[in-house]
Parts: structure tokens; sequence; C-alpha cells
């Protein structure tokens, strides 16, 4: 044979692996070694075809007697002859490093394995781009969102930049309180007056205004009626029935009980002639 016997099968052993003469453990090394070399297993279909040719063309004879006994029992001992080859294999560990990976590879483990690394993956991938899609919609959002505030910036500007827009600054509006005023229409010789007040603040609670003839000789005042403003500061005094009456120079308004006085207490809050 024109193989090298360090890297493949002798003849020997192929006939003796073809004919099923090999023990367990010759068996196994070569069969690790044939599902991995092609040389080795073309040989071996060659050396199975020529056997079953010589098979076919020498007739059957009977075994010796004993021989079938002797044969089942070399079989069957611990010590069977090993060729260079099988002595060779069992010398290097690779070649059981690989028996173990070729089964390891023949049984479900490895289906399973590779099962559940792949079922990971995918989850992995689903959740990355559900995560991912969830992530664009935020930024969609978020852009559509800045876009629709920067587009109302920009109307802002260019109605603030307007040529006919009008700008106008607003302030408080001051407070214009107008001031207390009164009217007296009176006649000295008829006896009646009239009198109408305007602006006047409300008095105390117990108090009122009262109003004041002043006489033109420069006698004591005389009382001409009290009056309590309404919520609008008007109040007024109409033919009131006056103790006596006299020429006048002027009146006056002061705040006494709401009942009425004899004599004006100051201060005077109206007065005129």
């Amino acid at each position: 044979m024109s193989m090298r016997k360090e890297l493949h099968i002798p003849e020997d052993d192929l006939i003796q692996y073809a004919l099923g003469t090999l023990s367990d453990i010759q068996l196994n090394n070569l069969t690790a070694h044939v599902s991995m070399c092609g040389v080795c297993r073309a040989e071996l279909n060659r050396t199975q075809v020529a056997l079953a040719s010589y098979s076919a063309t020498m007739p059957l004879e009977e075994l010796p007697h004993g021989a079938r006994d002797r044969f089942v029992a070399r079989l069957e001992t611990a010590d069977a002859p090993q060729t260079r080859f099988t002595a060779l294999r069992r010398r290097s560990p690779l070649v059981d490093k690989l028996i173990s990976f070729k089964e390891w590879l023949e049984s479900p483990l490895p289906i399973r394995v590779f099962a559940g690394v792949l079922a990971a993956c995918l989850v992995y991938m689903v959740f990355d781009d559900v995560s991912h899609i969830r992530e664009i919609h935020q930024l969609l959002n978020q852009s559509a969102r800045f876009q629709a505030e920067a587009a109302k910036f920009s109307e802002i500007e260019s109605f603030l930049r307007g040529s006919d827009a009008m700008q106008v600054s607003l302030h408080e509006k001051p407070q214009v309180t107008r001031a207390p005023e009164g009217h007296a229409v009176y006649s000295a010789s008829s006896g009646k007056l009239v009198f109408i007040a305007q602006n006047m603040p409300t008095p105390p609670v117990g108090k009122a205004y009262e109003l004041w003839i002043l006489p033109a000789t420069g006698g004591k005042p005389i009382p001409a009626g009290v009056f309590t403003p309404d919520v609008q500061g008007n109040g007024a005094i109409v033919f009131p029935t006056l103790a006596e009456t006299a020429p006048a120079s002027g009146f006056g308004v002061t705040i006494e009980d709401a009942s009425g006085a004899q004599t004006p207490t100051l201060p005077i809050i109206l007065s005129g002639q």
C-alpha cells in the first residue's frame, strides 16, 4: 500500500475491521479515524468490496473442530493483540478528544444549547428593537414640539417687527378723588332753605353732618338741619324747620352727633359765603 502508516490505518487493520474481528477499543479507535479520514474510508470500502467478491467465489468449507470456540475466546480476552496503529492512537490524547467531541456533537445537547442561544439572541434583538422604537417615538414627539415652538416664535418675531404694529405702554390709572362740596339756596324773608352736598365722605358711626347759617349780624350760628350722605357721597336738606331766620353772611358744615347739636364743633368741613 502507498499509505503512510503514521497517518492512515494499515491494510491488516482495515481487513480485520471489515471482517469484524477487532476488539471494542480497536473498533472505536478505527471508527473514529475512518469517520474523519476520507482516504481510509475509501480504502475500507475497497477492502469490503474485495472481501465480498472473494467470499462469493470461494466454496463454503466447514470450520475445523474447536475453531469457532477459539475465535470467540480470542475476541473476549482482555489482552487482544494491538497493531501499531491502535497503539499510536492510544498514546495520542487528541484521538480521545476527537472521539469525545464527535459523541458530544451526535448527542441532543448541542442542539439544545444552540436552540437556547438562538432564542436568547432573538429575545435580545426583539427587546433592543422595541427599545429603539420607543426612543425613536420620543425623539419624533420632541422634534414635533420643537418645530411647533420654533414656528410660533418665528410668527411672534415677524409680528413684533411689523411696520403696522402699534406699541402702547400701560400704567396704573391714577385715582381721582373729588373734593367735597355743597350748594345752598336760602331766603331769609320766607325762611326756606335747600342744601345739596356732593362727594361727602361717610361720617363716623353715630355721627352726621350738620348745616349752620352764619347770621350777617355776627350772632350765634343757627342750626339748619342734619344729613347723612349715601354711598355716592350725596346728601340734601330741603325746607328744614328753622329755630329762627336772619339774613345770612355764609354757611358752614360740621360733624356732630346724629341727633344734631346747638353749637358747632370744630373743625368746619365746608364753608362758603
